[in-house]
Order: C-alpha cells, then structure tokens, then sequence
C-alpha cells in the first residue's frame, strides 16, 4: 500500500491542479500491486474536479482496505479543496476550532460540529449543566465553553489524572471509569442534573451502553443525550467487554422499539425512561443523540369530515334553543323562591293586626297561595321541559329528516311568501 509520504504527495498534487503529476506517482510507486495500481489511476479520471478526485482516491484506498488515516487525508483534502468548508464556515464551533491554534487540544471529526449546533443551540447563553465523557487535554470542554457562553456550567469524567491537571484552574474533572454505575451516579447527584450529555469516553461497548443507561435516565427533562463515535461498534477490537457481544448501535435500534411501546405492549406500566421519557432518537454517521422529553400517550383524532356543513348547525342551533328554554325555565325559580319569601313577609306582618287589615291578610294569603302554586307548576314545567330535552336529544338525529321533508312539502312552498313577509316586518 502507499505510504502516508506518497499519499501525501498525490494529494497535493490533485489539490493544486497536477493531475499528471498525481498519476505519475501512482506509477512509479513500488509498494502498490499493478491491480490497486488500476483501482487508484481510476480514482484520478472518475472525479468532475479536485474535491470530487480527492474523495475518489479516499474511497479506492478504504476500497483496498488502507490504513484508516490515509483515506482520512484524503477526505480532508477533498473536503478543504471543495464548496463544503464554506457552508460550515458560519458554524461558530467550526470556527472556533479552526481558530484554536494555541489553545486545548480538540480532536472532532468535522461533520460533528453541525450535530452539536441543530441540537444544542437552544442552549446557548443558558445555564445548562453539561458532562461531557472523555476530557483528554481539555480542548472539548473549551469548545463548549465558547460555544455555550459563561453561564454553562461544565463539568468533565476521564480515567486519566492527567485530564485533571491539562485543565486546572478551567474547568472540574472528575476522576473515574465511565463503565462504572455508581461512579456516573456520585457524578450526577453532586454536579447534575445535566441538561446536556457529551460521550466522548473510551468508545467500548460497555462504557458507552452502561453511561447511556445510567446518565440519560438522570437527565432533566428536554435534555440531550449525545453519544460521539459510535462507529466503534463496528471495530471488533472496541466490543470485547461487551459482555453479550451487543454493540451500542444495536442497543440504539432496540430503543426504537421503545419508542414504539404503546402500539404493540400490553405491559400495564411501560418502562422508564425509555418508553416513557425518550422523546426521540437522531442517528447520524458516528453520532447517536437521544432527546429526553415527557411525552403524552399517543392518540389519533379524525378532522376535515365536513361535519360542520347544513346538518349539524341546525342541530346545533335547536339544541341552543333547548337549553335557552331550560335556563330561563330555572331562572325563574329564584324569582318566585323570592316572592314566596316576600309574600310569607307579608302575611307575617298582617297577622299583627288582624282587626285593622282582615281584608287586605285575606287578599295576601290568596296571592301567597297563588305563588306557591306559580312555584309548584314552574317545577312541574321544569321537570317536564328536563324531560323534553332528553327526548329532543334523543330524537335530534331524525328531526332533521322530518324538516327537510316538510321544506319539501306543498304548504311549505306556497307559505313561503308570508314567512318572507313576517321576517321584513320583525326587522322593522
């Protein structure tokens, strides 16, 4: 295979327009067979401009199973040379790292920082609580600083000592396993709740599954779970502490299905958190992020069946009309309880002076039984206009029927003009 001297030499040559130069090299080389050499001299034709050749050439080298970091170069190169750096130029943690010369390392691999932006942008300038796995030298945690501004708090988990001393004085770096539960926990309940999850720990199967499931269930809630390099799991050498040989990727579809809970459990509680809290599952190349969210169990409604067309607003009109009669019905209850009071007010007054008012007691103790017997028909009409509307209810589906069939009748037709005539009148 090419060594990383002549790969580099190739590019530079397709990156500054020297296309024979590039294709002389591959020639010439001694360490490729005359198959691959085909396979690389291909990549140079197949390409419309540098970017696209560059890109070739990575893909023939991952093709010919070439060390991970030559086909990186070539990416980079097609990347640099091509339109795709200056849509993400405007990306404010892109520019940080292209700028962060002096500053923490960082090691991303470029299409993260779009990730990072659609899904954590709602925090900035925020005080969200972040843990990000895996500090190294601190330069992760100095991108977040920038990106999220100084009400953040950051907080870092690493293995290595060395994590805390690179970032003293910065940032608080905790020192543990990630692959360990109660170690997570410790970190959670003296530092969190997070609102925001960054692992970008040791890539194993377990360290990444047993962090996911310990930290995202501590998560408040509308947080962002975001897990970096999942393509590890499918590197065989980062599963052997997988314990069941399931790699995390699996372990990400099988959550899709927990999204999915209500329409196929008949489990009577669901599980928590992930068929009750995970709000949804983003899977990008390398990136997993799990949004954390309380969610309503899920129902289907029907519109837009025209229901509101001739039928259903005379209905409804005639059962308005039904319960206006109802309460002025029961508005007149109060009244006469009112002047039944009056009326016993009265009579109590009269029966002070029986000699000089016989006649007028006379007259109030015949309109006193007069109102109560008001009150007792007012309550037999009420009980009756109850009744009535629960007939009317129940005939209301087939009063429409009989109206559209009396509008088609003969005596509807020629009583037409004096309804019109009413109607001008009551306007007057």
């Amino acid at each position: 295979m090419l060594s990383s001297d002549e790969i580099g030499n190739i590019l530079h040559a397709i990156a500054t327009g020297y296309l024979d130069r590039a294709a002389g090299l591959i020639e010439a080389s001694v360490e490729i067979t005359d198959d691959e050499r085909v396979v690389l001299r291909r990549a140079l034709t197949d390409g419309a401009d540098n970017s696209a050749r560059a890109r070739r050439l990575g893909d023939a080298l991952r093709s010919l199973e070439a060390p991970r970091h030559l086909v990186n170069e070539c990416y980079r190169v097609a990347f640099y040379t091509g339109d795709e750096w200056m849509a993400l130029s405007a990306n404010p943690l892109f520019a940080f790292f292209t700028a962060n010369r002096a500053g923490l390392a960082i090691d991303k691999w470029i299409h993260y920082f779009a990730i990072y932006d659609r899904h954590l942008s709602r925090f900035r300038g925020s005080p969200a609580k972040v843990l990000e796995i895996g500090v190294s030298r601190g330069g992760g945690l100095a991108l977040l600083r920038h990106y999220l501004g100084g009400e953040a708090g950051l907080v870092g988990i690493d293995v290595d000592q060395a994590a805390a001393l690179a970032t003293s004085g910065r940032f608080t770096v905790e020192i543990g396993d990630q692959a360990d539960p109660e170690f997570l926990r410790r970190v959670s309940d003296k530092h969190g709740p997070f609102d925001i999850v960054i692992d970008d720990g040791g890539h194993t199967m377990r360290q990444q599954i047993t962090s996911a499931e310990t930290l995202f269930p501590l998560l408040n809630d509308e947080g962002v779970y975001l897990v970096e390099d999942c393509h590890t799991s499918y590197w065989p050498e980062y599963g052997a502490d997988g314990g069941d040989g399931q790699t995390f990727v699996e372990w990400v579809k099988a959550r899709i299905d927990d999204l999915n809970a209500y329409h196929f459990s008949t489990a009577e509680t669901l599980a928590f958190p992930w068929q009750t809290h995970l709000d949804g599952i983003h899977v990008y190349d390398s990136v997993a992020v799990l949004t954390k969210h309380r969610n309503p169990a899920p129902f289907c409604e029907i519109s837009g069946t025209k229901e509101f067309i001739a039928f259903d607003r005379n209905t409804s009109a005639l059962h308005l009309e039904l319960l206006a009669t109802r309460d002025a019905a029961l508005a007149l209850v109060p009244a006469a309880e009112a002047a039944l009071a009056r009326a016993a007010g009265v009579e109590a007054d009269a029966a002070a002076d029986v000699e000089r008012s016989r006649l007028e007691l006379q007259g109030v103790r015949g309109e006193s039984v007069d109102l109560r017997n008001e009150v007792q028909a007012l309550r037999a009409d009420l009980e009756s206009l109850r009744e009535e509307h629960g007939r009317m209810t129940g005939d209301l589906l087939g009063s429409w029927g009989i109206i559209r069939e009396m509008r088609r009748s003969r005596s509807w037709r020629l009583t037409a003009p004096l309804r019109r005539v009413r109607s001008v009148a009551r306007r007057k």
